[in-house]
């Protein structure tokens, strides 16, 4: 029974070029039944293709009608016209129309997965079928390798494995010999017993004693309509039950894999851009903080460094070993000093670098005449902070080498520091509270070492000495230790004096100081006066202190601690790893019930312009650079994913959608994006352990919303590309996409031509 599956009424197509509209098919009416063997002939540029490409759903019609089992098709759009590929049509061509990166199995069994077919059932259709064609030997050789001959019998393999109801081949043979012609037109011979089989040739001959039919062509007309012999007697159409799953990814992963080398230059491209955006636009960020533009004012906090945080407690109650637990569990916290007040006040003991001697010619008028020369030093500007022993984090260990200091006197050593053993001069000096030339000086014995930070270490009690100094007044006083190593001890305490003050008292025999007294801890057995003898202490610099109301006093280790035992810092520092961490752990601690505060962010008022304009150069360099990386990344995305036109097309003719490559595309960029981000962001990461500076100032600064947030920069950058690849790819292999028609004539303009 005839089974007329495809009729062409009045068909016409249509060329439109720059300056002339050229004529395809002029009125073609055919009708095509399953089981026939249809040759098609005609000379170069009668139609014969450009029929072949109609029938196939490969290039649209403009007048008339295609029928397909009895329903038109002018009025199908591209998704329509791209199921009508996938459900119905396989499609031989003359250049072989295979994937040539994809192995022999792989092109088939694309194919087969592309039409609806399960995994496993077109694993076995294509063996079955590439042992029909005798490839199956060769099912793991990529096709580029394989002879002409081994290609088209590919092509047709692929295209008898389909199980579609119309197969088409545009010149199959046109490239073979007369051996291999002889098989092809043999295996489209037993294919045309359940389908309909149209063959375009040159070479009608070859297919002279298998054809049913022979149509002749010319100048898109047909000529000559001629049956050869009967058709076969088709069976019952076979209809596959669709699977419902996406092949986009599936796509995409044939696109890459069969081409290494272009997918290797893709993925460092994409590694390459990843990297220019986390760069540049990681260095735009932290330069948005323009802090470091300003020059910093010390009257707040003289200890203005960077890397210094200030807590203390919401009700000002001294902190407990629970809370600095709790402090010390921040992450990028080095240390914490427990006595706060300690790190405004500067230490000096090395004579050139830490501080200057200066030479004073004074008169002693009071007492007379006499001309003497005194001497003070000034501690510069950029002499360190003093600092006790510091708690650091993750119990780690702080002593190196030798012990822990026991005592107000002895300290320990950091690195290019003094060694064990050794006695040095230190002056203290607190720039908020004393005038420049208010030192007071003091020896140390270096009893340890340790390899954490630099300069030298106090034991506590030089924190409490500290905070008597800052905070006397005219009516208090301020109380030093006398050293445990002393020849004479005390039993209460000793006024020191400057050299002047020493010439002054030996003018009077045997001069004892009363001074009142004002603590209330040094009251005993209603004493309220304490006797001090002035004591000389010898040093080669002559003004051992500069306390005003000669209020700093020596006194025995006893009297120290109830003097002092009740002068406990409600503030701590901690020394955090780097600037660039400032904002998040100042939102923790403040998150976790403290008042924190950096120092040089208070500080930093005046705003340097010097500076300010290289901040903004530098923001602009970046915006700049960025710009051009991720409009080269679009430029060269788009000429990169040209490549897999054909191969799109190849796919579309055997039934690939629209939708599918268009997703196919996303997910490869998508996919070469997070590797280009791995990589990228790996280099990134090395260039910042290796010492590259802007590179490692970066990592420390940005928390990781911000690290998603450059990320999605370069995605962003890959998505837009990756929708001018699809469009592109979009208008060279789905002419049909987004419109029905390759030229709007009607039937007017039709008659003028």
């Amino acid at each position: 029974m005839e089974d007329k599956i495809l009729v062409l009424k009045d068909i016409k197509k249509y060329y439109t070029g720059a300056q002339a509209v050229v004529m395809g098919l002029a009125g073609v009416d055919l009708s095509f039944s399953r089981g026939e063997f249809v040759a098609i002939t005609g000379e170069s540029g009668s139609g014969k293709s450009t029929l072949a490409h109609v029938l196939g759903g490969i290039l649209p019609y403009e007048n008339g009608e295609m029928y397909f089992r009895g329903s038109p098709t002018s009025h199908f759009d591209s998704l329509d016209w791209e199921r009508y590929r996938r459900d119905n049509i396989s499609f031989i061509s003359q250049n072989y129309g295979i994937l040539p990166g994809a192995t022999v199995q792989k092109n088939v069994v694309s194919a087969l997965l592309l039409s609806g077919m399960g995994r496993r059932e077109a694993q076995g259709a294509a063996e079955k079928i590439l042992r029909q064609v005798e490839l199956w030997e060769l099912r793991r050789r990529r096709a580029a390798k394989l002879s002409s001959g081994q290609k088209q019998r590919l092509s047709i393999a692929r295209a008898l494995a389909k199980p579609a109801p119309i197969l088409i081949a545009d010149e199959p043979t046109g490239n073979l010999d007369a051996e291999n012609s002889a098989k092809i037109i043999e295996l489209l011979a037993q294919a045309a017993k359940d389908r309909l089989v149209i063959l375009v040739t040159h070479e009608f001959p070859e297919a002279e004693d298998l054809a049913t039919r022979h149509i002749v062509l010319r100048d898109g007309q047909v000529v000559t309509d001629t049956p050869l012999r009967p058709a076969n007697e088709p069976g019952a159409i076979r209809t596959p039950q669709r699977k419902k799953r996406s092949m986009s990814l599936y796509v995409a992963g044939l696109q890459t894999g069969s081409r290494p080398i272009w997918a290797a230059t893709v993925a460092a491209f994409f590694a390459l851009t990843a990297f220019a955006v986390f760069a540049f636009l990681g260095v735009f960020i932290i330069n948005l903080d323009d802090t470091s533009t300003y020059r910093y004012d010390s009257s707040a906090f003289p200890n203005g460094s960077k890397t210094r945080i200030v807590v203390s407690t919401l009700d000002g109650s001294p902190m407990t070993q629970e809370d600095y637990n709790a402090l010390l569990a921040v992450r990028e916290v080095s240390s914490l000093e427990p006595n706060g007040y300690v790190t405004d006040v500067q230490y000096a003991y090395r004579e050139g670098v830490d501080y200057q001697v200066v030479v004073n010619h004074e008169q002693a008028g009071t007492w007379g005449e006499q001309h003497y020369v005194t001497s003070h030093a000034t501690v510069n500007d950029s002499a360190p902070y003093a600092q006790t022993i510091p708690l650091l984090p993750g119990g780690r260990e702080f002593l190196g080498a030798g012990r822990l200091p026991e005592n107000f006197y002895e300290v320990v050593a950091g690195p290019g520091g003094p060694s064990i053993g050794q006695t040095i001069h230190v002056g203290f000096y607190a720039p908020a509270k004393w005038s420049y030339d208010n030192v007071v000086w003091l020896d140390f014995r270096v009893v340890g070492a340790t390899g954490w930070g630099r300069g030298v270490y106090f034991h506590e009690s030089v924190g409490r000495f500290l905070m008597s100094a800052m905070q006397m007044t005219q009516t208090t006083h301020c109380y030093l230790p006398q050293d445990p190593e002393a020849a004479e001890p005390l039993e209460k305490g000793t006024f020191l004096c400057s050299d002047a003050e020493k010439e002054n008292l030996n003018r009077v025999s045997e001069v004892m100081l009363t001074l009142p007294v004002t603590d209330p801890e040094l009251l005993t057995q209603g004493t309220t006066e304490l006797t001090l003898v002035a004591k000389d202490r010898s040093s080669p610099i002559k003004s051992i202190h500069g306390l005003s109301n000669n209020r700093l006093l020596m006194v025995n280790a006893e009297n120290f601690d109830a003097l002092t035992g009740g002068l406990v810092s409600e503030q701590v520092s901690l020394t955090i790893s780097d600037y660039a961490y400032t904002d998040r752990i100042l939102e923790q601690i403040q998150s976790m019930g403290y008042i924190a505060t950096s120092p040089y962010r208070l500080g930093a008022t005046k705003q340097v312009p010097e500076l300010a304009a290289e901040r903004m150069q530098t923001l602009q360099i970046c915006l700049t650079a960025l710009i051009a990386v991720v409009a080269l990344q679009i430029v060269l995305l788009r000429a990169l994913f040209s490549v897999q036109t054909e191969s799109f097309r190849i796919l579309s003719n055997i039934g690939l959608t629209s939708r599918t490559a268009r997703a196919s595309v996303l997910w490869q960029i998508l996919l070469f994006t997070l590797l280009g981000q791995l990589v990228g962001g790996a280099a990134v990461w090395m260039c910042g352990c290796n010492g590259v500076k802007r590179i490692e100032q970066m990592l420390r600064y940005l928390p990781l919303p911000y690290v998603l947030i450059l990320s999605g920069v370069h995605l962003a950058a890959s998505l837009l590309s990756a929708l001018l690849v699809i469009r592109s790819m979009e208008k060279q292999v789905y002419p049909l996409a987004g419109k029905n028609r390759d030229l709007d004539l009607g039937e007017g303009k039709e008659e003028n031509l």
